[in-house]
């Protein structure tokens, strides 16, 4: 099937409003974020790319799971900055997702991190990890977002 020029334009336009219109942007300086982190991926990884967790902290504590992709081939190492809150946002990273209670397994906790706005994970076999952040009730009752920027690098294995 091919477009007309007219459809992809209305298309293109539509897909820019709805990017601008989304508040991701406004409240997570990603580049910022990442550019400040970059620096932690070192030798022998190389910065392939970042992904942005935005959340939103109000009255209700909630998980939220997002998957990782380790695919063959590679070596990865996973750098996790946070910003925009004070409150203590917490991860776990399984081999399984939550639905599955049966055999899945604690690969990662955070509470093993550097500090409370930095953490490093390297996932140690090809395969989906399953990264299930705990979000907790907005400090002083006042709803706010914050994000995760999840920096990834990789290495060819030795």
């Amino acid at each position: 099937m091919k477009l007309s020029n007219s459809v992809f334009l209305n298309l293109f336009f539509l897909s820019l409003f709805v990017l601008s219109a989304t508040p991701t942007t406004a409240q997570c300086k990603a580049k910022k974020i990442a550019g400040g982190c970059k620096s932690n991926i070192k030798k022998p990884f190389r910065y392939d790319s970042y992904a942005i967790n935005e959340f939103t902290f109000d009255d209700k504590q909630k998980d939220v799971e997002v998957v990782f992709t380790a695919f063959s081939g590679q070596k990865y190492k996973i750098i996790f900055c946070s910003s925009g809150f004070d409150e203590k946002l917490t991860m776990n990273i399984y081999d399984k997702p939550e639905k599955i209670k049966n055999n899945r397994h604690l690969l990662w906790d955070s509470n093993k991190g550097i500090d409370i706005d930095f953490w490093s994970f390297e996932p140690q076999k090809t395969g989906n990890y399953y990264i299930e952040y705990h979000v907790p009730t907005a400090l002083k009752g006042k709803v706010h977002k914050g994000c995760v920027v999840m920096l990834i690098g990789y290495t060819d294995p030795v």
